[in-house]
């Protein structure tokens, strides 16, 4: 079902503010506040005044139609009344390229995240297009952030070092070097964060999203998980409650998210102003869940997962904690289970982050960190200043492999996406 709306000719007279009509029909109207609002600027053909609290966005399915109304030119718009909801459940979710982030989860109310999979709960009928905007799989103009600039490979930064967890208890329970946990801990005592959105283990589900406020939670959530969690969604409920000063440790997809929600409209600039610290992981790729969990039931491996782990090259395997001991897979065997969206992600090092942490390659026990922003720098400081972080240089061997494999994650990622475009590279 159409809807029309009725546009006239400026002239030198209004006080209105002015909106330039694309030469090709493709405006979708939505409603705005006390004055008329033009989201975005566009080739020059016609220029129009809008009658009442109306704001003019661009979408696709709008037709635009001049009729001749006595001495000015009226134009009828006519407009399927598309949501961002169906938009992205047709070309990200229903398209495999969702990579479980989180960001329309809580954000949208009908949009729910159960044991690694998004799902849709109902038709919504907003037209905020907020999912859109946040969606790092998602082309949105105004939000999106591709592509990204190719000036550095790790992007942005001030200093890159190597850091570890001065506290044994925290080294034990951390995937390698325990940097994010002492990191956090530091944060909480400082009071510059007083939440934390962190990933679980996931227990006989999914990992998922939880807020940690306190050490042992923290601890809690400690190691890598190798696939998507959708943490954000509970960012977005604790926004929705009020919280603020929260912490977030994420994938570079979240991060992206995190980037974009700046950036969104209507209340994107209120929301980022509740996260203090944004804390990135690197990441090559990230493993479909169920498809995990299949493949893993298939292989014999039974009872909970107590830690994932890839180690450094040269030794090319994937390998599975359980309370049976360690199970080796070849990465070559795993490697059909990773997320289809991963194949688009052209960021390793989590760009938008104020703080990057990986591991150090030949350094066991040892983390890489880059530190991006003011916030990231003095985090650092203060927590090696309380004792609870130790820090070195990176030596330049493992600086130039991080700026290589930085810089193939994004090659390949751009091959990929031509391919999918018809314009070469891979399938």
């Amino acid at each position: 079902m159409s809807i029309s709306w009725r546009l006239s000719l400026i002239s030198p007279k209004t006080k209105y503010p002015e909106i330039t009509v694309p030469s090709r029909p493709c405006w979708h109207l939505v409603s705005g506040r006390n004055s008329p609002v033009c989201r975005r600027a566009f080739p020059s053909a016609n220029r129009v005044k809008v009658y009442g609290s109306f704001a003019l966005d661009l979408d696709q399915g709008a037709g635009i139609k001049p009729l001749q109304n006595r001495n000015e030119v009226v134009y009828v718009m006519e407009t399927d009344n598309i949501q961002g909801q169906s938009v992205l459940v047709e070309k990200v979710i229903s398209g495999g390229f969702c990579v479980k982030c989180g960001a329309c989860v809580g954000l949208c109310p009908y949009f729910n995240y159960f044991d690694g999979k998004v799902v849709v709960m109902d038709k919504c009928q907003a037209d905020t297009l907020r999912c859109l905007q946040l969606c790092p799989r998602a082309e949105y103009e105004g939000t999106s952030l591709h592509p990204i600039p190719e000036k550095e490979p790790i992007g942005p930064y001030r200093h890159v070092l190597v850091a570890r967890a001065i506290d044994e208890e925290i080294r034990n329970r951390a995937q390698y070097g325990g940097t994010v946990s002492a990191i956090l801990m530091e944060a909480f005592e400082k009071g510059d964060i007083r939440s934390a959105v962190l990933t679980d283990a996931g227990d006989r589900l999914s990992p998922g999203g939880v807020m940690a406020r306190n050490r042992e939670e923290v601890l809690d959530c400690a190691g890598s998980r190798y696939s998507g969690s959708a943490s954000l969604s509970v960012l977005n409920r604790a926004i929705s409650q009020g919280e603020d000063k929260i912490g977030v440790v994420g994938l570079p997809c979240q991060m992206e998210a995190l980037a974009r929600m700046e950036r969104m409209k209507p209340d994107g600039e209120e929301r980022s102003a509740r996260v203090s610290l944004k804390v990135g992981l690197f990441c090559t790729w990230a493993l479909d869940y169920r498809k995990l969990k299949a493949f893993l039931r298939e292989a014999g491996v039974g009872g909970a997962v107590l830690k994932y782990d890839i180690p450094p090259p040269p030794a090319d395997k994937f390998m599975v904690r359980t309370e049976k001991g360690w199970v080796d897979f070849p990465l070559s065997e795993v490697r059909p289970l990773i997320q289809k969206g991963c194949t688009l992600c052209q960021d390793m090092t989590a760009i938008w982050a104020d703080l990057s942490v990986g591991t150090v390659e030949g350094r066991e026990g040892w983390n890489t960190v880059i530190i991006r922003t003011e916030t990231g720098e003095e985090l650092i400081e203060e927590a090696v200043k309380a004792g609870k972080l130790e820090t070195g240089p990176l030596p330049e061997e493992n600086f130039e492999h991080l700026k290589e494999a930085s810089h193939n994650k994004r090659q390949r990622a751009k091959q990929v996406e031509l391919g999918a475009s018809g314009s070469g590279g891979e399938k």
